[in-house]
């Protein structure tokens, strides 16, 4: 009986994936209408809907417009002519740019059969960075077989002032002592082009600035004056990661004021690998444990007297211990590297944190340093 029942089965199954396929095939027409999907590859393109009884139709004489190379500093605008070619009124209800740069005017939004119509778009590139840009319009209309129409317009913005690097100033890692300059070039359009003053906000070490001259280059065709300007960090007193900006001012009325981030780290003599340490997965009320190496990078003797764990408010951590031993030949002397041995016995409920911890050393300037334990319990 049981072999019986499988031919029955495979019936239903079929039974039930032709009814799937034509209830899908049947749901296309009744799909939300707009800009219709080019087919795939070797696939034949589905006809529009046909509208059913009057109606309006919206027909641009072009969907997209190219503004070319424009300068980013003041706003240009395209106007999209369209045609009602359907036999009802075409009622526009809405016409949205796709970024607060591009906006969209409509005189009206009622036309009759035949009428003409106009789209204003404005585009407003300042600010923007350089490069080809693209950005659409979107009409909403009583059209049926295409009641959401895209309108596109694109251009290649060029800077007033091209600033290399364009991102950012990256001063990297700086070693404690020591100094280090970046450069910059600032390229201007004015043919008497100059950069008038170079400042930074925030706090931190004085970064003191040289404007050189300005010199005379050719880009594109285009005669242009190019500005170099050296940014010094003076020598490191201080170890820390710092983040500031860097304010340069022009006499170019269209671009008065360029910032860009300046970021670096100062480095100490003491170098801790890995800064945080890992425990890795560790099993309820089970022991963990794991090393770090602190070393000086010029190689001087120091000592290390110990290591505090640091209390989080309003958290219970475990407690870790530590066992320090100094990399020497010469026992009882100072090194110029240590191992730290933590460990410690996980609670017995879950947690996930990193704890602090800070070495503490007989290197003036360096008498505290960081160390995480990353510590992950299920």
């Amino acid at each position: 009986m049981a072999q019986l029942r499988k031919p029955v089965l495979f019936v239903l199954v079929a039974g039930a994936a032709l009814s799937a396929t034509a209830f899908a095939q049947t749901s296309v027409p009744n799909a939300p209408a707009g800009d219709p999907m080019p087919p795939r590859p070797g696939q034949v393109a589905p006809e529009a809907p046909k509208p059913v009884g009057p109606s309006g139709r919206f027909t641009p004489e072009s969907k997209t417009f190219d503004f070319g190379k424009i300068l980013c500093d003041k706003p240009v605008e395209h106007v999209f002519k369209f045609k009602n070619t359907g036999d009802a009124n075409l009622i526009i209800t809405s016409a949205t740019g796709s970024c607060h740069c591009t906006v969209p005017a409509l005189s009206k939004s009622d036309y009759a059969p035949g009428e003409e119509g106009e789209i204003k778009v404005v585009f407003d590139p300042k600010g923007k960075a350089a490069g080809k840009v693209q950005q659409r319009v979107t009409v909403v209309s009583n059209d049926p077989t295409s009641p959401t129409s895209s309108l596109t317009i694109e251009a290649d913005l060029m800077a007033i002032v091209n600033v290399e690097p364009t991102r950012l100033v990256a001063f990297g890692q700086i070693a404690k002592g020591e100094s280090k300059t970046m450069e910059l070039n600032l390229t201007g359009r004015l043919e008497d082009f100059n950069v008038t003053g170079v400042s930074f906000d925030g706090t931190g070490e004085e970064i003191k600035s040289i404007i050189g001259k300005p010199e005379p280059v050719e880009i594109n065709g285009e005669k242009m004056k190019r500005v170099n300007v050296k940014l010094v960090y003076p020598e490191a007193k201080k170890i820390e990661r710092f983040q500031r900006n860097v304010i340069i001012t022009t006499n170019d009325a269209r671009e008065k004021e360029i910032r860009l981030p300046v970021m670096g780290e100062v480095l100490g003599d003491l170098d801790v690998r890995p800064m945080r340490v890992s425990m890795g997965l560790v099993a309820r009320e089970a022991q963990f444990s794991n090393t770090a190496t602190v070393s000086s990078r010029s190689g001087k003797p120091f000592k290390i007297k110990g290591v505090k764990q640091i209390a989080s408010p309003g958290r219970e951590d475990p407690q870790l211990t530590f066992d320090i031993k100094p990399n020497s030949k010469t026992p009882g002397a100072d090194a110029s590297e240590y191992t730290i041995a933590v460990s410690g016995t996980a609670p017995k409920d879950g947690f996930r944190s990193v704890i602090d911890c800070e070495v503490l050393t007989d290197l003036a300037g360096e008498e505290t340093i960081k160390m995480g334990v990353y510590l992950v319990v299920r």
